[in-house]
């Protein structure tokens, strides 16, 4: 299976929508509850990578972006500039916020991270059978990081097109975001089960090369009784790509 990567600079609007409810958050009684299940209670809860919750009241936010991709000889460069901020224009120069829930900053890389020559003794693959999306024939392949519980290597499910084996879509596993007992004990504080979903769609083509078309991150929980609360959702469109040069090259061997 080949795996495009690219030479490639480009520039894209990415339109980002954040919802952020903390009605239900008893903050001591979670950091409790996930310090019993780290290794070292006495330590200091991390960050988190692709989740990265915060206190915050509940809100909801709009950012548009004009962002710029530059990637060359393995090395990234990511600029992003505040267009908008709630449909309001942003003063210039205006920093990037920071989201309240989620990170989406490894979107672009996530496929050249889980099926790079370079990467792949880090996970384990399975072919998990047919399927089809955006009408398109593909194959479901498996992606388990063999490193538990460390954030660098997160895993999924990948859907491949079946002629080529361009990506496209991913369906993170949310068990392998970083510090997910911090989700296990906010659903224990909530009395509810976790239903966290990520998924990453690469609808985008140019020249034989898949971009992302949109990523959406919820954490939710769904009570006894079947009701389900969303507690934070991050939902990013990207268009209008314009290119300045693409060249394809690397092979994914299985």
């Amino acid at each position: 299976m080949k795996l495009e990567r690219a030479a490639l600079d480009f520039v894209c609007m990415e339109e980002v929508e954040e919802k952020l409810d903390l009605s239900r958050d008893d903050r001591e009684s979670l950091e409790r509850t996930a310090r019993a299940k780290v290794k070292d209670p006495g330590a200091p809860l991390p960050l988190r990578s692709r989740l990265e919750i915060r206190r915050n009241p509940r809100r909801k936010n709009t950012y548009l972006y004009d962002y710029q991709f530059v990637r060359r000889d393995g090395k990234t460069e990511e600029k992003r500039v505040l267009l908008e901020r709630n449909g309001k224009k942003a003063p210039s120069p205006d920093p990037p916020p920071r989201l309240g829930a989620f990170s989406y900053s490894d979107v672009l890389l996530a496929p050249i991270r889980l099926l790079d020559e370079s990467t792949q003794a880090f996970y384990s693959y399975r072919l998990l059978g047919p399927d089809s999306v955006f009408g398109t024939d593909a194959w479901i392949l498996e992606v388990v990081p063999r490193a538990k519980g460390v954030a660098r290597y997160l895993g999924g499910r990948i859907w491949l097109r079946r002629d080529d084996s361009s990506v496209l879509r991913i369906e993170w596993d949310p068990a392998t975001f970083g510090h997910y007992e911090e989700i296990i004990a906010r659903a224990e504080s909530y009395k509810a089960m976790p239903e966290v979903r990520s998924v990453t769609d690469f609808g985008f083509e140019k020249n034989g090369l898949r971009f992302p078309s949109s990523d959406l991150t919820e954490e939710a929980y769904r009570d006894a009784d079947g009701k389900l609360f969303v507690r934070a959702r991050t939902q990013i469109t990207y268009k209008d790509y314009k290119f300045f040069s693409v060249e394809t090259s690397s092979t994914f061997k299985k």
